[in-house]
Protein backbone atom coordinates (compact mmCIF):
# COMPACT_ATOMS: atom_id res chain seq x y z
CA UNK A 1 0.00 0.00 0.00
CA UNK A 2 2.95 2.81 0.92
CA UNK A 3 5.24 1.53 -2.27
CA UNK A 4 1.91 2.46 -4.58
CA UNK A 5 0.95 5.43 -2.60
CA UNK A 6 4.48 6.47 -3.05
CA UNK A 7 4.54 5.85 -6.64
CA UNK A 8 1.41 7.54 -7.26
CA UNK A 9 2.17 10.17 -5.80
CA UNK A 10 5.28 10.50 -7.95
CA UNK A 11 3.45 9.46 -11.09
CA UNK A 12 0.80 12.00 -10.41
CA UNK A 13 3.42 15.19 -11.27
CA UNK A 14 5.93 12.96 -12.90
CA UNK A 15 4.26 10.64 -15.88
CA UNK A 16 7.09 9.80 -17.58
CA UNK A 17 7.77 7.36 -14.21
CA UNK A 18 5.49 5.06 -15.91
CA UNK A 19 5.90 5.17 -19.28
CA UNK A 20 10.18 5.83 -19.26
CA UNK A 21 11.27 4.37 -16.85
CA UNK A 22 14.13 1.36 -18.12
CA UNK A 23 13.64 -1.15 -15.47
CA UNK A 24 11.53 -2.43 -13.00
CA UNK A 25 12.93 -4.33 -10.30
CA UNK A 26 10.79 -5.84 -7.61
CA UNK A 27 10.79 -7.96 -4.63
CA UNK A 28 8.22 -9.79 -3.10
CA UNK A 29 5.16 -7.10 -3.01
CA UNK A 30 6.81 -4.58 -5.34
CA UNK A 31 7.25 -7.61 -7.79
CA UNK A 32 2.84 -7.83 -7.32
CA UNK A 33 2.87 -3.79 -8.15
CA UNK A 34 4.97 -4.43 -11.32
CA UNK A 35 2.94 -7.16 -12.22
CA UNK A 36 -0.59 -5.41 -11.96
CA UNK A 37 1.69 -2.41 -13.99
CA UNK A 38 2.46 -4.39 -17.10
CA UNK A 39 -1.42 -6.16 -17.15
CA UNK A 40 -2.14 -2.66 -17.92
CA UNK A 41 -3.89 -1.55 -14.70
CA UNK A 42 -3.93 2.07 -12.85
CA UNK A 43 -2.42 2.85 -9.93
CA UNK A 44 -5.76 3.89 -8.94
CA UNK A 45 -7.00 0.12 -9.02
CA UNK A 46 -3.87 -1.02 -7.86
CA UNK A 47 -4.72 0.90 -4.30
CA UNK A 48 -8.67 0.95 -4.84
CA UNK A 49 -8.94 -2.92 -6.50
CA UNK A 50 -5.66 -4.69 -5.91
CA UNK A 51 -5.10 -3.86 -2.47
CA UNK A 52 -7.96 -2.64 -0.52
CA UNK A 53 -10.18 -4.97 -2.05
CA UNK A 54 -8.69 -8.23 -3.21
CA UNK A 55 -5.63 -7.62 -0.96
CA UNK A 56 -8.06 -7.19 2.10
CA UNK A 57 -10.27 -10.35 1.07
CA UNK A 58 -7.43 -12.66 0.67
CA UNK A 59 -5.30 -11.42 3.91
CA UNK A 60 -8.62 -11.57 5.76
CA UNK A 61 -8.72 -15.62 5.24
CA UNK A 62 -5.68 -17.18 6.92
CA UNK A 63 -6.05 -20.01 8.78
CA UNK A 64 -4.02 -20.04 12.34
CA UNK A 65 -2.39 -23.54 12.32
CA UNK A 66 1.60 -22.02 12.39
CA UNK A 67 2.40 -25.69 10.57
CA UNK A 68 0.94 -25.02 7.77
CA UNK A 69 1.00 -22.00 5.35
CA UNK A 70 -1.21 -19.06 6.53
CA UNK A 71 -2.46 -18.52 2.92
CA UNK A 72 -2.74 -20.64 -0.43
CA UNK A 73 0.34 -19.79 -2.91
CA UNK A 74 -1.66 -21.32 -5.45
CA UNK A 75 -4.33 -18.74 -5.07
CA UNK A 76 -1.69 -16.30 -5.52
CA UNK A 77 -0.63 -17.99 -8.90
CA UNK A 78 -3.89 -18.33 -10.60
CA UNK A 79 -4.52 -14.56 -9.81
CA UNK A 80 -1.57 -14.41 -11.61
CA UNK A 81 -2.45 -16.25 -14.30
CA UNK A 82 -5.86 -14.48 -14.18
CA UNK A 83 -3.24 -11.32 -15.18
CA UNK A 84 -1.27 -12.80 -17.97
CA UNK A 85 -2.44 -15.98 -18.87
CA UNK A 86 0.68 -18.15 -20.10
CA UNK A 87 2.87 -14.61 -21.35
CA UNK A 88 6.77 -15.19 -20.31
CA UNK A 89 8.94 -12.44 -19.29
CA UNK A 90 10.63 -12.39 -22.66
CA UNK A 91 6.82 -11.77 -24.56
CA UNK A 92 7.37 -8.60 -22.13
CA UNK A 93 8.80 -6.08 -24.98
CA UNK A 94 7.74 -2.70 -24.08
CA UNK A 95 9.44 -2.75 -20.47
CA UNK A 96 12.28 -4.14 -18.76
CA UNK A 97 11.40 -6.09 -15.74
CA UNK A 98 13.66 -8.01 -12.98
CA UNK A 99 11.93 -10.33 -10.37
CA UNK A 100 13.93 -12.01 -7.52
CA UNK A 101 13.06 -14.83 -5.95
CA UNK A 102 14.93 -18.00 -3.94
CA UNK A 103 15.20 -21.89 -4.66
CA UNK A 104 15.83 -23.67 -1.59
CA UNK A 105 17.17 -26.56 -3.75
CA UNK A 106 15.88 -30.01 -3.97
CA UNK A 107 17.26 -33.81 -3.07
CA UNK A 108 17.11 -36.91 -4.95
CA UNK A 109 17.12 -39.75 -2.77
CA UNK A 110 17.55 -42.25 -5.93
CA UNK A 111 21.23 -40.67 -6.65
CA UNK A 112 21.52 -39.21 -3.48
CA UNK A 113 22.27 -36.02 -4.94
CA UNK A 114 21.11 -32.22 -4.21
CA UNK A 115 20.85 -29.39 -6.23
CA UNK A 116 22.24 -26.69 -4.13
CA UNK A 117 19.83 -23.44 -2.96
CA UNK A 118 20.12 -20.72 -4.95
CA UNK A 119 18.98 -17.22 -5.33
CA UNK A 120 17.25 -16.58 -8.82
CA UNK A 121 16.67 -13.28 -10.97
CA UNK A 122 14.14 -13.55 -13.47
CA UNK A 123 14.51 -11.16 -16.31
CA UNK A 124 13.51 -10.23 -19.70
CA UNK A 125 17.00 -8.23 -20.14
CA UNK A 126 19.21 -9.40 -23.08
CA UNK A 127 20.93 -12.57 -22.41
CA UNK A 128 18.35 -13.77 -19.21
CA UNK A 129 18.98 -17.47 -18.69
CA UNK A 130 15.21 -17.48 -17.75
CA UNK A 131 13.25 -15.31 -20.14
CA UNK A 132 11.30 -18.53 -21.03
CA UNK A 133 10.10 -17.92 -17.59
CA UNK A 134 6.09 -17.27 -17.18
CA UNK A 135 5.27 -13.60 -15.48
CA UNK A 136 3.20 -15.60 -13.39
CA UNK A 137 5.84 -17.99 -12.11
CA UNK A 138 8.17 -15.53 -11.13
CA UNK A 139 6.22 -12.91 -9.35
CA UNK A 140 4.43 -15.78 -7.05
CA UNK A 141 8.20 -16.84 -6.83
CA UNK A 142 9.05 -13.82 -5.74
CA UNK A 143 5.94 -13.36 -3.31
CA UNK A 144 6.26 -16.63 -1.77
CA UNK A 145 6.81 -15.53 1.90
CA UNK A 146 7.47 -18.68 4.20
CA UNK A 147 5.34 -19.42 6.61
CA UNK A 148 2.99 -17.07 5.16
CA UNK A 149 3.11 -18.83 2.14
CA UNK A 150 4.38 -22.63 0.82
CA UNK A 151 7.14 -22.25 -1.52
CA UNK A 152 6.12 -22.20 -5.56
CA UNK A 153 8.05 -25.18 -7.16
CA UNK A 154 10.42 -24.86 -4.61
CA UNK A 155 11.34 -20.95 -4.84
CA UNK A 156 10.86 -18.60 -1.68
CA UNK A 157 10.20 -14.84 -1.35
CA UNK A 158 13.44 -12.73 -2.76
CA UNK A 159 13.94 -11.01 0.68
CA UNK A 160 15.79 -14.22 0.74
CA UNK A 161 18.00 -12.20 -1.82
CA UNK A 162 17.47 -9.25 -0.25
CA UNK A 163 14.45 -6.55 0.70
CA UNK A 164 15.59 -4.34 -1.53
CA UNK A 165 16.44 -5.22 -5.55
CA UNK A 166 18.47 -2.20 -6.33
CA UNK A 167 22.04 -3.24 -6.74
CA UNK A 168 20.31 -6.40 -8.36
CA UNK A 169 19.16 -4.37 -11.01
CA UNK A 170 22.21 -2.21 -11.37
CA UNK A 171 23.97 -4.82 -11.74
CA UNK A 172 21.61 -6.60 -14.54
CA UNK A 173 21.54 -3.61 -16.16
CA UNK A 174 25.36 -3.64 -16.40
CA UNK A 175 25.77 -6.80 -17.13
CA UNK A 176 23.08 -6.91 -20.48
CA UNK A 177 24.09 -3.82 -21.72
CA UNK A 178 28.37 -4.08 -21.97
CA UNK A 179 28.56 0.01 -23.13
CA UNK A 180 26.56 0.89 -20.10
CA UNK A 181 28.34 2.63 -16.99
CA UNK A 182 26.99 3.62 -13.76
CA UNK A 183 27.53 7.36 -14.67
CA UNK A 184 24.10 6.16 -17.08
CA UNK A 185 22.13 4.90 -14.41
CA UNK A 186 19.35 6.85 -12.38
CA UNK A 187 17.58 4.80 -9.57
CA UNK A 188 14.47 5.76 -7.52
CA UNK A 189 13.91 3.23 -4.97
CA UNK A 190 10.78 2.74 -3.11
CA UNK A 191 10.06 1.05 -0.04
CA UNK A 192 7.74 -0.32 2.48
CA UNK A 193 8.30 1.76 5.46
CA UNK A 194 11.03 1.58 7.82
CA UNK A 195 9.97 0.02 11.08
CA UNK A 196 13.10 0.36 13.69
CA UNK A 197 13.94 -2.87 14.96
CA UNK A 198 16.23 -3.30 17.79
CA UNK A 199 17.37 -5.87 20.84
CA UNK A 200 16.51 -4.47 24.19
CA UNK A 201 18.36 -6.87 26.06
CA UNK A 202 22.11 -7.58 26.59
CA UNK A 203 23.32 -10.10 23.93
CA UNK A 204 26.36 -10.49 25.43
CA UNK A 205 25.80 -13.89 26.76
CA UNK A 206 23.03 -14.87 24.84
CA UNK A 207 23.63 -18.85 23.26
CA UNK A 208 21.98 -19.89 20.00
CA UNK A 209 18.58 -20.44 22.38
CA UNK A 210 17.86 -17.11 23.35
CA UNK A 211 19.41 -15.71 19.02
CA UNK A 212 16.85 -18.55 17.90
CA UNK A 213 13.90 -17.28 19.85
CA UNK A 214 14.05 -14.58 21.96
CA UNK A 215 14.71 -14.66 25.64
CA UNK A 216 10.66 -13.03 26.45
CA UNK A 217 11.97 -9.99 27.02
CA UNK A 218 8.64 -7.50 26.92
CA UNK A 219 10.37 -4.24 25.57
CA UNK A 220 11.81 -6.30 22.60
CA UNK A 221 11.37 -4.65 19.22
CA UNK A 222 12.43 -7.37 17.32
CA UNK A 223 8.89 -8.52 16.10
CA UNK A 224 8.39 -12.44 14.73
CA UNK A 225 9.61 -11.62 11.24
CA UNK A 226 7.84 -15.05 10.04
CA UNK A 227 3.44 -14.47 10.46
CA UNK A 228 2.31 -16.86 13.16
CA UNK A 229 6.17 -17.43 14.15
CA UNK A 230 7.85 -17.11 17.61
CA UNK A 231 10.36 -14.03 17.69
CA UNK A 232 13.87 -15.15 16.24
CA UNK A 233 16.17 -12.45 16.88
CA UNK A 234 18.81 -13.98 14.85
CA UNK A 235 16.48 -14.38 11.93
CA UNK A 236 15.23 -10.95 12.07
CA UNK A 237 18.96 -9.08 12.16
CA UNK A 238 19.92 -11.42 8.78
CA UNK A 239 16.87 -10.45 7.10
CA UNK A 240 15.47 -7.00 8.05
CA UNK A 241 19.44 -5.87 9.65
CA UNK A 242 20.37 -5.86 6.18
CA UNK A 243 17.55 -4.04 4.62
CA UNK A 244 17.81 -1.14 7.26
CA UNK A 245 20.50 0.90 5.34
CA UNK A 246 23.13 -1.39 3.61
CA UNK A 247 21.33 -1.55 0.01
CA UNK A 248 20.73 2.17 0.51
CA UNK A 249 24.23 2.73 1.80
CA UNK A 250 25.73 0.47 -0.79
CA UNK A 251 24.30 2.08 -3.80
CA UNK A 252 24.73 5.50 -2.87
CA UNK A 253 28.48 4.53 -2.66
CA UNK A 254 28.10 3.31 -6.43
CA UNK A 255 25.75 5.62 -8.25
CA UNK A 256 26.92 9.13 -8.70
CA UNK A 257 25.51 12.16 -6.65
CA UNK A 258 21.86 13.17 -7.69
CA UNK A 259 21.36 9.84 -9.50
CA UNK A 260 20.05 7.31 -6.56
CA UNK A 261 16.94 8.46 -4.22
CA UNK A 262 15.76 6.48 -1.86
CA UNK A 263 11.89 6.35 -0.36
CA UNK A 264 11.58 5.48 2.61
CA UNK A 265 9.09 6.85 5.15
CA UNK A 266 9.82 6.15 8.66
CA UNK A 267 6.82 4.27 10.32
CA UNK A 268 5.70 4.59 13.94
CA UNK A 269 4.64 1.39 14.54
CA UNK A 270 4.92 -2.22 13.72
CA UNK A 271 2.94 -3.32 10.52
CA UNK A 272 2.53 -6.70 10.01
CA UNK A 273 2.64 -7.78 5.84
CA UNK A 274 -1.18 -8.97 6.75
CA UNK A 275 -2.39 -6.32 8.60
CA UNK A 276 -5.98 -5.80 7.06
CA UNK A 277 -7.24 -2.88 10.01
CA UNK A 278 -8.39 -0.31 7.98
CA UNK A 279 -6.87 2.58 10.05
CA UNK A 280 -3.66 1.10 9.35
CA UNK A 281 -3.94 0.70 5.60
CA UNK A 282 -4.98 4.63 5.53
CA UNK A 283 -1.95 5.36 8.12
CA UNK A 284 0.10 3.64 5.75
CA UNK A 285 -1.05 6.11 2.15
CA UNK A 286 -1.01 9.24 4.55
CA UNK A 287 3.05 8.13 5.69
CA UNK A 288 3.29 8.23 2.04
CA UNK A 289 3.97 12.04 1.91
CA UNK A 290 6.34 11.83 4.29
CA UNK A 291 9.50 10.59 2.15
CA UNK A 292 12.75 12.31 3.31
CA UNK A 293 12.64 15.68 1.62
CA UNK A 294 16.29 15.63 0.63
CA UNK A 295 15.50 12.50 -0.77
CA UNK A 296 12.81 13.71 -2.58
CA UNK A 297 14.16 16.57 -4.23
CA UNK A 298 16.77 14.20 -6.00
CA UNK A 299 14.08 11.78 -7.22
CA UNK A 300 12.25 14.86 -8.43
CA UNK A 301 15.32 16.26 -10.11
CA UNK A 302 16.00 13.06 -11.70
CA UNK A 303 12.47 12.46 -12.91
CA UNK A 304 12.34 16.45 -14.67
CA UNK A 305 14.39 14.50 -17.16
CA UNK A 306 13.39 10.63 -17.08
Amino acid sequence: MLSATILQNLANSYPAILTNTNLFAGTSTGSGIISQLLAGNTLDYIIDTYFLEKAVAYYSLGQIDPSLPIYSVSEVYTGQVALHGKKTLGDVTKQSVLFTSFNVGSYDESTSTGTPWAPLLYSNLPNSPNAGTTIAEAVTSSSAMPGMMGSYNGNIDGAFVHHDPTIAAIAAALSSNPSLTLNDINVICIGTGFMANWIASDTNSWGAQQWQNGDGNPNNNTPALLLDGTVSPVLNACLNGTSTSLIPQLAGMMLPQGQYAYLNPTLAYYIPENDVIPADLTYLQTQAANCDPQQMTIAENMLKNW
